[in-house]
């Protein structure tokens, strides 16, 4: 609290940032998070999900993160291949579950 924003490093920036919209009033109705988990450690990784499992507005997040995708309840997915944006579901990114 008692540093300067550019003092911080990428994650605690991030942290801070995130903290910051979630505590506003009122509460952002959409996210967007572009590889939300780089620059964070394990326990940060988990405290980012539980406040975004908790999060009632809308999620757009580019990640290589399965797991975290998922965790934070991520249905649908935009990949690019040969060009080409495609619409779908988890299965295609190589998890048959």
């Amino acid at each position: 609290a008692d540093q300067k924003a550019a003092t911080l490093s990428g994650g605690e920036r991030f942290r801070a940032a995130l903290a910051a919209l979630m505590l506003a009033e009122p509460a952002p109705q959409l996210l967007m998070l572009d590889e939300p988990t780089n620059n964070l450690d394990m326990a940060s990784v988990r405290q980012l999900t539980t406040a975004l499992e908790s999060y009632e507005g809308a999620l757009i997040v580019a990640s290589h993160d399965l797991p975290f995708l998922e965790s934070v309840g991520i249905t649908r997915w935009l990949l690019l291949e040969e060009g080409e944006l495609k619409e779908t579901g988890r299965e295609a990114v190589g998890d048959p579950a």
